[in-house]
C-alpha cells in the first residue's frame, strides 16, 4: 500500500517536475538523444516512476502494477475528481 501511495504522490507532482528537472536532463541529453518540447511531460513521468520505484524498493513496498495504477491515478487525479463533480451536480440538477 505504502508503495501505491508513493506513486500516487509521484504521479501528482509530474506537472511540478516538467520545468525545473525534465527540462534540464533534457538539454543535457540533446547532444545524443533529441526530445522535442512534446515529451517533456513524457521524461518528467519516466524521472518520477524512477523515483517512485527507488523509494519503493528502500522501504521493500509496492509492485509494478501497484507503481503503473498508482503513477496513472496521481497524474490524472485532478481531471478525475473534476469529472467526479461534474457527475454529482449534474445528478443534484
Amino acid at each position: 500500500m505504502l508503495g501505491f501511495l508513493i506513486a500516487v504522490a509521484a504521479g501528482a507532482v509530474i506537472p511540478m517536475l516538467e520545468g525545473p528537472v525534465a527540462r534540464p536532463l533534457a538539454q543535457a541529453m540533446w547532444d545524443t538523444v533529441e526530445v522535442a518540447d512534446g515529451e517533456l511531460r513524457t521524461l518528467a513521468f519516466m524521472i518520477a516512476m524512477i523515483v517512485a520505484g527507488l523509494l519503493c524498493a528502500v522501504f521493500s513496498s509496492g509492485s509494478a502494477l501497484g507503481l503503473a495504477v498508482g503513477g496513472t491515478l496521481g497524474y490524472f487525479g485532478m481531471r478525475l475528481v473534476r469529472w467526479l463533480q461534474r457527475v454529482i451536480e449534474g445528478k443534484r440538477a
